[in-house]
């Protein structure tokens, strides 16, 4: 668990918290009538390249496997959403975090080739999307502390370089996990080559209008 000061949550955090808690208690009702909408809502490979489901690209981001599932994911979306929510407005929020949970999803389907076993397996859950806001808060507040089960104290990006390289890890040695570390390495990959972008964007806009180069505003 991570410690830190936290800045007043922004009602688009608490309206993408109310979201998924609505559809974990939705999902969760219709089990008990033997009714299962993961496999119609999450990403599953198959489907989405022979059947052409491609809504699951954007709806696994709201369906959790189970309770603990989505608390861990709802907790960091507001440890580190809050504060970048903040920083740059609902509009480049929801865009970044929708654009993170969308290429995680992406890189599942394609990876899929590679792994044909995993065509017919289901990803469900923000963590792309999530990772890829850990990503942010780790490149904007490098040097900010964090702590590690609130004792252990890292600096925000080495925790996400530490984070990657587990990730990593665990991706290569991955046997029946349920886990989807890709999407994880896929919401991370995706944060960073869009920031980067935007990056590059904003310091060429800065030299062609000979304007000041600010740090870090991406709109």
């Amino acid at each position: 668990m991570l410690t830190f000061q936290m800045p007043k949550t922004p009602k688009t955090i608490k309206t993408l918290i109310y979201i998924n808690a609505a559809v974990y208690i939705l999902m969760s009702i219709a089990g008990l009538f033997g009714l299962d909408f993961g496999f119609l809502l999450g990403v599953v490979p198959y489907l989405i390249l022979k059947k052409h489901f491609v809504w699951q690209i954007f709806t696994y981001m709201f369906v959790h496997g189970g309770i603990f599932h989505l608390l861990l994911n709802m907790l960091m979306l507001w440890m580190f959403g809050s504060e970048l929510h903040k920083l740059w407005g609902t509009r480049f929020f929801l865009k970044y975090y929708f654009i993170c949970g969308i290429g995680a999803g992406i890189t599942v389907v394609l990876l899929s080739f590679i792994t044909p076993s995993t065509m017919m397996t289901t990803t469900v859950g923000s963590s792309g999307a999530i990772f890829g806001l850990f990503l942010a808060y780790g490149l904007i507040f490098k040097d900010r502390m964090l702590f590690v089960f609130g004792i252990i104290p890292v600096k925000a990006l080495k925790l996400v370089f530490i984070m990657a390289a587990i990730e990593l890890i665990a991706l290569l040695s991955q046997g029946d996990s349920s886990i989807s570390h890709l999407a994880h390495l896929g919401g991370l990959l995706t944060g960073y080559v869009y920031l980067k972008s935007k990056d590059m964007e904003r310091k060429f806009r800065a030299r062609k209008f000979k304007v000041v180069d600010s740090d870090v505003t991406w709109n």
